[in-house]
C-alpha cells in the first residue's frame, strides 16, 4: 500500500511540473491541474478528552492540521456524522463541545448519523445553529413538509482553486428503527443510490467539477483490500461519483470499488481518512486518485492549544457532575450488545425492581459500553445510556413476550437484555427459532395466555430496533424515570457491586460446539 502511495505521489509531482504554476501561483491563480485533498472524520462520539488508544481532540487536531498543511488550498475536512453523542465529556452539554471544535478545525461539511438524531430535534437544532458550516443530509425527507428539517441541506457546493466540489449528504436508512421512533416518525429516509442518481445531473448543471458523497453509510475491508457495505454498493452501482466517504461501521476502510475511492476512518478521532484527487480543468476529469486512513500518532503529535483550551473549559463546567461517585464495582461490569452480558443483566433487574414488573426487556443496543472495576461514577453512566430514555410500563401476554425474544434473541440489533426470565436457547438455529424454552424465575414455564407486567424503555415501547409488538402492549405507561436515574440509585443502594451471570439464559448451540473434557 506504501508503494502505491509513494507512485501517486510521484505522477502527482509529473503533472504539476507540466502546470503552468509556481508554488506562489498555488493560491493566486487558477491552474490547470490541482490536487484536492479529502480529509475525513466520522463516529467520534464525543471522544474529547485522550484516553487509551482515543487521541481526544487536541491530537486529533494537530494531526489534521499538519494534514491539511500539505495542501493548504486544495484541502476540505467533511463529517460522516455521529459526532455528538457517546461521552460524558460530550454528552452532558449535549453535543456543544462538539461543535465548537469542528468549528475551530474550520470543518467544511457534515452529513447526519443515526445518533444525531438521539436527543431530538430542538437539540439538534440548536448544534446546527451554533456551527459555523453546513450540515448535509439528501435521502431524510419529511412526510408532511413541516419544515422541521429546514436546517439540513441536501448538497453543499465548494470550491478550491477552481475547482468547483460537490458534497451530496447520506444518513443510513437504518435511521428509521434505529432511533428512537418517536423521534424520526415524521421522516422517512429514502434509498441512498436512488437519491444521488436524482441530484447527480443537478449539481453538474450547477457546475460541479467533483462530486463527493458524505455519506453515514456502513463499509469494511478485508485482507485482500476488498471493499463491501452499503457504502461500497453505492459506488459500484451510481456512475458519476469521484469518491464516497464512509461511516457508521467502525473500521479502518481505505480502498477503492469501480475506481472510486471509498474511504472510512475508523471512529473516536483514531484515524484521519484522505482521499486526493488529481483533476484536470482541461480535460475535465479526476486523472488520479489515491485512499489513505491514517491512524492518528498518539504519541507523537503534540496537542492542538487552541482546541485544548476548549476542551478544557468544557471539563471545568461537567466535573462536578461528571466525577461525583455513587458506589464501587469489585468486578468489570461487562457488556457486548451480542450477548447477555453481566452490565445486561444487572440493569435489567434493576429496572424491574424500580418498576415492581415481572419482566424487563433492555435492548443491547442502550447500553453503549462496559463499566470498568473501581468506582463507579455519574460520569460512567452517562457513558453506559447516554440517551435520556425512560422507564416504560406495560401488561403484555406471554405469546407477545415470546415474540419479542424471538425477535431480541441474535438478531440484527444484537441480544436483549432480560430479568424474570430463565431462557433455553439454541444459537445454531435460524434466527427467530432460537428460542426453545421460557420459564418465569421462579421456575414456572411462561403462560402464553396469561398477562405479565413488562418493563422496558421509551424507544423499545414506541418499536425501536423493530420490536413492533411492544406497541401492542396493553396499560402503556411511561413513568418518565429516566434509565440513567434508576441505576444510579440502585448503585448508591447497593454501595458495593460484586456481580457475575447467573444461568439465566442456557446456549445448548453454544455448548454443543464445547470440545469434549
Amino acid at each position: 500500500m506504501r508503494t502505491k502511495h509513494k507512485l501517486f505521489g510521484l505522477l502527482l509531482t509529473l503533472l504539476i511540473c507540466l502546470a503552468p504554476w509556481s508554488g506562489v501561483a498555488l493560491a493566486e491563480k487558477a491552474p490547470e491541474i490541482v490536487a484536492i485533498d479529502i480529509l475525513t472524520t466520522n463516529d467520534f462520539h464525543g471522544a474529547l478528552v485522550e484516553a487509551g488508544k482515543n487521541p481526544g481532540a487536541a491530537k486529533f487536531a494537530a494531526f489534521l492540521l499538519q494534514q491539511r498543511a500539505k495542501n493548504p488550498y486544495g484541502s476540505i475536512f467533511v463529517s460522516a456524522g455521529d459526532m455528538f453523542q457517546g461521552s460524558p465529556d460530550s454528552n452532558l452539554l449535549y453535543g456543544k463541545t462538539v461543535v465548537e471544535v469542528l468549528n475551530a478545525l474550520r470543518m467544511d461539511a457534515m452529513t447526519l448519523g443515526n445518533h444525531e438524531f438521539d436527543w431530538g430535534l430542538d437539540k439538534l437544532a440548536a448544534r446546527v445553529t451554533e456551527s459555523r458550516f453546513p450540515y448535509v443530509s439528501a435521502n431524510v425527507r419529511e412526510r408532511d413538509g413541516q419544515g422541521r428539517l429546514s436546517f439540513v441541506k441536501p448538497f453543499v457546493m465548494l470550491e478550491r482553486m477552481g475547482v468547483k466540489i460537490a458534497v451530496i449528504g447520506i444518513v443510513t436508512p437504518e435511521t428509521a428503527y434505529t432511533t428512537g421512533p418517536k423521534i424520526v416518525a415524521p421522516f422517512e429516509f429514502r434509498d441512498p443510490a436512488t437519491v444521488v442518481r436524482e441530484l447527480l445531473p443537478q449539481v453538474r448543471r450547477l457546475g460541479a467539477d467533483i462530486v463527493v458523497v458524505l455519506s453515514h453509510l456502513a463499509s469494511e475491508q478485508d485482507a485482500t483490500g476488498q471493499v463491501t457495505g452499503d457504502a461500497a454498493v453505492l459506488a459500484a452501482t451510481v456512475p458519476g461519483i469521484d469518491a464516497v466517504v464512509s461511516g457508521h461501521s467502525h473500521k479502518l476502510v481505505a480502498g477503492k470499488v469501480n475506481g472510486v475511492p471509498v474511504v472510512q476512518a475508523y471512529y473516536f478521532g483514531r484515524a484521519l481518512g484522505k482521499i486526493s484527487l488529481v483533476y484536470s480543468k482541461r480535460e475535465q476529469k479526476v486523472l488520479l486518485s489515491s485512499v489513505q486512513s491514517l491512524e492518528v500518532p498518539i504519541k507523537a503529535v503534540r496537542a492542538d492549544a487552541e482546541v485544548q483550551a476548549i476542551v478544557d473549559r468544557s471539563q471545568a463546567a461537567i466535573i462536578p457532575v461528571k466525577n461525583v461517585v455513587l458506589g464501587r464495582t469489585v468486578k468489570d461490569l461487562s457488556h457486548d450488545r451480542n450477548e447477555l452480558s453481566i452490565l445486561g443483566q444487572w440493569s435489567s433487574d434493576m429496572l424491574r425492581q424500580a418498576t415492581k414488573a415481572d419482566i424487563a426487556l433492555q435492548n443491547g443496543g442502550g447500553l453503549r459500553t462496559s463499566i470498568p472495576a473501581g468506582a463507579v461514577t455519574m460520569g460512567n453512566l452517562y457513558e453506559v445510556m447516554p440517551f435520556d430514555n425512560t422507564l416504560v410500563t406495560m401488561d403484555l401476554t406471554g405469546e407477545q413476550v415470546l415474540q419479542a425474544l424471538n425477535h431480541g434473541i441474535n438478531g440484527k440489533a444484537g441480544m436483549v437484555q432480560f430479568s424474570g426470565l430463565q431462557l433455553t436457547i439454541d444459537s445454531s438455529r435460524p434466527y427467530g427459532n432460537q428460542l426453545l424454552e421460557v420459564r418465569l424465575s421462579d421456575g414456572r414455564l411462561l403462560d402464553p395466555s396469561a398477562t405479565y407486567k413488562i418493563v422496558t424503555n421509551d424507544f423499545m415501547a414506541s418499536g425501536g430496533d423493530e420490536f413492533t409488538m411492544l406497541k401492542q402492549g396493553r396499560n402503556i405507561t411511561d413513568t418518565f424515570i429516566p434509565l440513567r436515574d434508576a441505576l444510579a440509585e440502585a448503585v448508591k443502594k447497593a454501595g458495593v457491586l460484586n456481580l457475575q451471570l447467573d444461568g439465566r439464559l442456557k446456549d445448548l448451540g453454544k455448548a454443543a460446539l464445547k470440545p469434549a473434557a
